[in-house]
């Protein structure tokens, strides 16, 4: 069972990173694209098993789009985001909401349309939270994506569970080991290793399995 997992950007113009985890959760390939074109390309040449994409994938029921000027609205009341997001903020974890206030409407408009076009032709794609997955693995004391030591932390945290990374040490940087982190959560999906947020309807997150 292979996993592509992907670390998406919002803009075309910075690379977004991807990481390839064998049966055995060894390393096999790491890299970065730019154009939709290129991701849907590697995967069609590269065959995994499972796509995990870290970014929303789905709009919330009862939207059409993100457009201020549209009449498309919550199909509950009083909503401000989607049901796996509200379900993320119970338990602690932070995240940005899909509404039409959200600061990430560009990488919400490109999961879906990546998503959409994998699924159309025949590949396995699911949602996943690159944050969510390394608070419930190793806590809540995690050190901010940005800052100096966020790199040598999460190498350090995932060097049990992956094997591999040391040949490509000179290429691990936040955005890689967060590709990497997201195969990690497509492997845990195929063990039925997770648990799962949402309603169908408008996206489901695939998380490792949560605390009884």
């Amino acid at each position: 069972m292979s996993v592509l997992g992907v670390d998406l950007r919002a803009s075309h113009k910075k690379p977004s990173s991807i990481a390839v985890l064998d049966s055995q959760s060894h390393l096999s390939e790491l890299g970065s694209f730019y154009e939709n074109s290129e991701l849907i390309k590697l995967v069609d040449d590269l065959q995994p098993d499972l796509v995990a994409i870290g970014a929303p994938l789905n709009l919330p029921s009862g939207f059409c789009c993100l457009d201020q000027s549209c009449d498309c609205r919550f199909s509950v009341p009083d909503r401000k985001g989607r049901l796996l997001e509200l379900e993320l903020a119970k338990m602690g974890i932070s995240c940005f909401y899909t509404n039409k206030g959200s600061i990430i409407r560009d990488l919400i408009y490109r999961g879906i349309l990546l998503s959409n076009t994998l699924r159309e032709a025949g590949h396995n794609v699911i949602e996943v939270y690159p944050h969510a997955t390394k608070m419930l693995l190793f806590g809540d004391k995690l050190p901010p994506k940005n800052s100096a030591i966020s790199v040598s932390y999460m190498i350090d945290h995932l060097a049990p569970l992956v094997s591999g990374m040391e040949k490509h040490a000179d290429d691990l940087d936040r955005n890689s080991c967060d590709a990497i982190i997201n195969a990690y959560t497509g492997q845990l999906h195929a063990q039925s290793k997770t648990d799962v947020l949402g309603d169908p309807e408008e996206g489901i997150l695939v998380l490792p399995k949560l605390p009884k």
